[in-house]
């Protein structure tokens, strides 16, 4: 056999039938089935042999296969012809590798085959086609049983037709047997009591009645026994021992077909168990994915209602950006303590500079661990129920900017994300963090870039009292 190109094939117009195993299959399915295995090309050629190793399910795409089996003479009998859109190799696949026929192409044949490991890994990674799949295979199985069985009918009425007429015909001629024994002792009788009678009279007459009437009892009796040997069939004998040999034959074949009948019921049995099986896999994973879906939905609520709630928070914190920018613009003075205002010297080009190489470089920024510096921050779970509080001066982990307001970090407990909150970049020293990440990567690069926070610094302040 010869390995063909699946593309080669396809330009041709050759594809795998829509019948049979790919029955109820979906296009894209189909094709990803054909993939999977090889396509073959076979002339005249024996595929597998009976009893002999056999891990390839094959499928005819063209062409004609003739399955046989050994009868217990060694002969071969033939039990299938298969055409396009068969398959064969079923019960090896099924039952240990072991061809349970000899599997022969007629002609030229184009078939397509996967290996027992393939299908199966094909099968365990497309969960949604093994119960199809499945349920092709024991279909084609159980098809090609019924036809077998009413062949196997057929031949047996047949065969009991052909052993009822050998019979008769056999009694027939033990009849006609029968009848000329007993003629011929009745005629041996007349004769002697002719016999007789003739030695008593003939001192006294040689022809009276009593004689002439035994003559005419004899003549009649030959003649009658004449008629019987004429009817009898002298070719009956032969002809016995030629149907004797002729029921034997007959009898042999009907015990080659009981027992491959008995074969046939054994795996029409087993293959419905094994369509049980399969039919209680996929109860029990129509009810576990009808498990998954509900779980699946219940999680779609929970995470719409999470969505929500994120929402309004950030709702929420756009609003109280938008009062802490309009308090800032009416320069509302309040009395704090001039140490709670400490700010670094920073230009503000230099801190933009920093934000826009996050956006760009956020793998080489973030994570990244910073000190909380003026009030404690609450971390919170996803349901805000679940409450965690980080004091001054105690480490968190910064993940990003915040998306609302460049003003806000997003930050967590080490590397847990369950608890979350969003913190004013002034209440940690992330941008001084950030700042030594990004002079590290500038210089790296080439670029001579001075970090001001290494520089000594003045709080607003008392930049604020200088100036007065």
């Amino acid at each position: 056999m010869k390995t063909l190109f699946e593309e080669d094939l396809l330009d041709a117009g050759y594809e795998l039938p829509s019948s049979g195993l790919c029955y109820n299959l979906d296009p894209e399915d189909a094709k990803a089935l054909i993939s999977e295995g090889e396509w073959l090309l076979a002339e005249d050629e024996l595929v597998a042999r009976e009893g002999q190793e056999q891990r390839f399910l094959y499928m005819i795409v063209s062409g004609a296969v003739e399955l046989s089996k050994k009868d217990e003479k060694g002969k071969h009998q033939n039990i299938a012809n298969l055409g396009t859109g068969d398959t064969f190799g079923e019960v090896a696949f099924l039952r240990g590798h072991i061809a349970s026929a000899t599997s022969e192409t007629r002609g030229l044949c184009i078939l397509w085959r996967m290996n027992h490991d393939q299908l199966l890994e094909f099968i365990s990674s497309h969960g949604s086609l093994a119960g199809q799949l499945c349920l092709n295979l024991a279909g084609l199985l159980a098809s090609r049983l019924l036809k077998e069985n009413t062949v196997v009918s057929k031949v047996k009425m047949d065969l009991e037709e052909a052993i009822l007429n050998l019979r008769s015909a056999s009694e027939e001629d033990n009849l006609k047997t029968t009848a000329l024994k007993e003629l011929q002792n009745k005629v041996e009788s007349l004769n002697h009591a002719t016999r007789v009678k003739r030695e008593k009279q003939s001192k006294r007459s040689k022809f009276n009645a009593i004689s002439m009437t035994s003559l005419a009892v004899a003549c009649l009796s030959v003649a009658g026994l004449f008629a019987l040997y004429n009817s009898y069939d002298h070719e009956a004998p032969a002809k016995v021992v030629a149907l004797t040999e002729e029921l034997e034959g007959m009898k042999n074949n009907e015990s080659f077909y009981l027992d491959l009948k008995k074969n046939l019921e054994a795996e029409n049995l087993e293959l419905v168990q094994t369509n049980n099986r399969i039919e209680k896999s996929i109860d029990t994973v129509s009810e576990e994915l009808q498990e998954y879906k509900e779980l699946l939905s219940k999680r779609n609520w929970d995470y719409d209602a999470l969505n929500s709630e994120l929402f309004q928070v950030q709702e929420e914190l756009a609003a109280l950006i938008s009062l802490e920018e309009e308090a800032q613009a009416e320069e509302i003075v309040t009395e704090v303590n001039p140490a709670d205002l400490y700010i670094p010297l920073i230009p503000q080009k230099f801190i933009d500079e920093i934000k826009a190489w996050t956006q760009s470089h956020s793998t080489l920024a973030f994570p990244c661990e910073v000190k909380v510096l003026n009030e404690a921050v609450t971390l919170s779970d996803l349901t805000l129920i679940a409450n965690m509080e980080v004091k001054v001066g105690e480490q968190i982990v910064v993940t990003r900017f915040h998306p609302v307001s460049e003003e806000y970090v997003v930050a967590r407990q080490g590397n847990n994300d369950t608890f979350m909150a969003s913190v004013h970049i002034n209440n940690t020293n992330v941008m001084e963090v950030l700042a030594l990440k990004y002079v590290k990567h500038m210089r790296e690069i080439g670029k001579d870039v001075s970090n001001p926070f290494s520089s000594i610094r003045f709080s607003q302040i008392d930049q604020n009292f200088s100036e007065d």
